[in-house]
Parts: structure tokens; C-alpha cells; sequence
């Protein structure tokens, strides 16, 4: 009984099912990369990011994951190459994932729209203490731990390379929505990426197993669409206020066409932005519409672009903040989320071939921000 008790218990423990989770992160388009890696190198110049997220505050040693990307543009080559590391942290046994990735994109560019496409490759790096684990075995009904554990570890790291993939489209276009009035200039994105490529086509690529079972890592399939709609409030003045919609599906697991076996995250909302600030509402569950049958979560966001003004400068920076209140599920037991990122821009940096963005670039690679 107590064997059958200590199995259970670390079947439970390392999920050999297959089905982890990736981090998902709740202002997707702030770590772009992470997202799509055809956004790698999107914006002019050299780009710094990154992403702090803090989730379950109320539960000790909770999840914490945290994201630094540098993106290079290479205007000659209409090329972006990046950089990127993921570090995440998990419960009491300080189970801790280390991704280092690099990623390329090429764009396609035309005169109102870009096609990006990008690949990266991965390095991941998993650890866990085992000292910090308690087994089924070790328990009393009275005394609580007090034996020694059967359990024998093999790995307390492994290790094993990854890839994924995207295609991003963006587009500007001019919406008339009445024969007097035309919204111009409205900017859009759509995009699709897949992570985890060898577990899609190796059934035993990606093993990340301690207990050397030949556990993969699951493939991910990401959809994405952001607009940012120009909206006219103020006659005679260049202050506008904008719409920002955005939505984004994911779905992860062994049988990506079986969505109903698979695990299952819908955000989507939209974002007020004026004059370089903005506020936004989300809204995250496993169905399009609200249900309390899964946990779900309302995020609440805002941020600031700023924008250099230095003469013979022209940098710029944003930061944003997100805090995720859960709705059902474990409700506000377990501290909701709390997200913080940046991204800074050197969009007057030079190429990596010495060529300058002003005198190679064509307009169509111009970045339009999106979140």
C-alpha cells in the first residue's frame, strides 16, 4: 500500500501525462518574441525587453517567471536576429525551467503591408531539489514526516534543444465606416506560431523527464490578432484617441486537432490608448464565454510609451503593468497575478553591416506598435 501510495504521489508530482503548461503571459504582445518569433527584430535598431510575472501571490513559492529579450534589425537584409531567456520558478521543490533561445525573422515587405516569418531555437534547462520534496512514504497519520523515502532520484537536471516557428502579417488600411466618415491609418496583425516543433513530429523529442521516462514537452499552437483603430474626438487637433483590440488562443498537447483533449487558454479584450498612454480590460477562460466551471480571470492593464526628445536622438520606451483577478476556480484565495514589463528601443542604432535604417530601409518595415 505504501508503494502503490508513493507511485501516485510521484505520478502526480512530475505529470507524466504530458501535458504541462507553458507560462503564458498576460500582456502578450509586450513579449513579443515569446509570443511569435517572427516579431523578432520588429522594431528599428536595437530593442531591450522584459517581462516579470508574478502569479498566486498567496501561495507559497507560487509561480515566477521571468522573460529578457535583445532584438536587432537589419534593415539591409530586412532581417531581425534575437536573443532571448525565460526563467521559471515552481512551487516549494524549486522546480526551475531555463530557456535561452535564439530567434530569426525575415520580412516580406510591400507597400501597406509586411509578411514576417521566423524560426527559433532553444536550449532548456530543468532542475529540481529533491531534498525539498516530501513523499507519501515519509508520512505518519500522527506524526506527519518522520520516515525515509523508497523514492531513489536519477536526474535532478536535465536538458534537451527545442524549436518553434511564425508567420506574422501586419497591414494598415483605411476603415470607412459611413460615406462622411473614414477611420485611416487603422493598423492590424495577425499571426500564427508553433512551439515545440520536435514533440509535433518526434514522439520522443523534448524529454524532460527526472525520472528518465521519456516525458515530452507537448506541442503549442499560438493564434494572435491585435488592431489599433484611430478614433477622432478632438476637431482641429492632432490628439486622437485609439482602439486597440486584441485576442489571442492558445492550445497545447499531444493531438492539436483534438482541441477538447487538450489544455486550452482564451484571451481577449481591448485597450484605450491616448497620447502614449493607455488602460485596457481582458478577459481570460478556457471558452469564448464566461463560466465557472474553469478558472478564469479579468485583466486589468495600463502603460506609457515614452519618447525621447533629445536632439539627434530617437529612442523610445514603454512600461506596463497588468494584474490578473481571478473570477472563479481559486478565486481571491490565491492572490491573482501581477505582471510588469518593458521594452526600450535604440531605434537609431545601426545595423550589424555597419548600414544605416535612414538610407537601406524601405517604409514597409516600419514598426506600428502594438502591444
Amino acid at each position: 500500500m505504501q508503494r502503490i501510495l508513493y507511485a501516485l504521489g510521484f505520478l502526480c508530482l512530475f505529470g507524466i501525462s504530458a501535458q504541462a503548461q507553458d507560462p503564458s503571459f498576460s500582456q502578450f504582445y509586450a513579449n513579443r518574441v515569446y509570443l511569435n518569433p517572427a516579431f523578432t527584430g520588429i522594431e528599428a535598431g536595437i530593442t531591450v525587453s522584459g517581462v516579470s510575472r508574478m502569479q498566486w501571490l498567496n501561495v507559497d513559492r507560487g509561480f515566477r517567471t521571468y522573460g529578457f529579450n535583445v532584438e536587432l534589425q537589419e534593415p539591409s537584409l530586412n532581417s531581425g536576429i534575437g536573443l532571448s531567456l525565460i526563467h521559471d520558478q515552481q512551487g516549494l521543490a524549486q522546480l526551475q525551467t531555463t530557456t535561452e533561445g535564439l530567434s530569426y525573422a525575415y520580412t516580406i515587405p510591400f507597400e501597406h503591408h509586411n509578411i514576417h516569418i521566423g524560426i527559433q531555437y532553444q536550449y532548456v534547462q530543468k532542475a529540481i531539489d529533491w531534498s525539498k520534496i516530501t513523499f507519501s512514504d515519509q508520512l505518519d497519520p500522527l506524526y506527519g514526516a518522520v520516515y525515509e523515502t523508497a523514492a531513489v532520484p536519477i536526474f535532478d537536471r536535465v536538458s534537451h534543444s527545442d524549436f518553434g516557428a511564425g508567420v506574422v502579417w501586419r497591414f494598415d488600411t483605411d476603415m470607412k465606416i459611413s460615406k462622411k466618415k473614414t477611420l485611416r491609418d487603422t493598423r492590424h496583425s495577425l499571426g500564427i506560431s508553433m512551439h515545440h516543433l520536435p514533440a509535433l513530429f518526434n514522439p520522443n523529442g523534448g524529454n524532460e523527464s527526472f525520472l528518465n521516462l521519456g516525458t515530452r514537452v507537448s506541442p503549442r499552437m499560438t493564434l494572435h490578432a491585435g488592431s489599433v483603430i484611430p478614433v477622432w474626438f478632438f476637431n482641429g487637433s492632432k490628439k486622437t484617441i485609439a482602439l486597440s483590440p486584441n485576442i489571442k488562443y492558445d492550445v497545447q498537447g499531444d493531438q492539436l486537432a483534438r482541441t477538447r483533449q487538450n489544455l486550452q487558454v482564451l484571451t481577449y479584450g481591448c485597450y484605450l490608448i491616448y497620447e502614449g498612454v493607455y488602460v485596457g480590460a481582458l478577459y481570460q477562460n478556457k471558452r469564448p464565454l464566461a463560466g465557472v466551471q474553469n478558472t478564469n480571470a479579468l485583466i486589468l492593464a495600463f502603460g506609457t510609451f515614452i519618447e525621447s526628445k533629445k536632439p539627434g536622438k530617437s529612442n523610445n520606451m514603454f512600461v506596463g503593468l497588468s494584474y490578473d483577478a481571478n473570477t472563479t476556480g481559486l478565486g481571491s484565495r490565491a492572490g491573482g497575478v501581477i505582471e510588469a514589463a518593458f521594452r526600450w528601443n535604440f531605434n537609431d542604432a545601426p545595423g550589424l553591416f555597419g548600414g544605416s535604417r535612414k538610407s537601406s530601409a524601405k517604409r514597409a518595415m516600419d514598426c506600428t506598435r502594438f502591444f
